[in-house]
């Protein structure tokens, strides 16, 4: 896979609801950092974070709006949304940073939003 198709592929994996095949995608020592948040270290905690976050979602509707490359390096811009199980929907505009390693996995995912539409999308959660 290409760097652009395993973004792709990673995110689809988000939309499908499939966080095994996911995970399966990110290295043991991914760093998964959402600026202004602090980063998450490590394949481990990023599950636990990502738990904790899933637990009022029901499903996600990642839109990628443009993508590019250079090298190992893809950058998303992205309106990620989220179908809340109390049946209220959330959108964030992203943009996105992800490393890739030489053996196709990602190594680091850093996404940049305004924590303020965060906080006003996501109030109640």
């Amino acid at each position: 896979m290409t760097p652009t198709e395993t973004v792709e592929t990673f995110i689809g994996h988000w939309n499908s609801g499939d966080m095994e095949a996911m995970y399966a995608m990110c290295a043991e020592e991914v760093v998964w950092h959402n600026i202004p948040m602090d980063p998450i270290e490590g394949k481990a905690a990023m599950r636990e974070a990502v738990a904790g976050f899933m637990v009022g979602v029901a499903t996600c509707d990642w839109d990628i709006h443009a993508i590019a490359a250079n090298g190992n390096t893809v950058l998303t811009e992205r309106t990620d949304g989220f179908a809340m199980k109390d049946g209220r929907s959330a959108a964030l505009r992203v943009m996105g940073t992800f490393e890739i390693g030489a053996d196709g996995l990602i190594t680091a995912w850093r996404d940049y939003f305004d924590m303020g539409e965060f906080q006003r999308e996501f109030a109640g959660a």
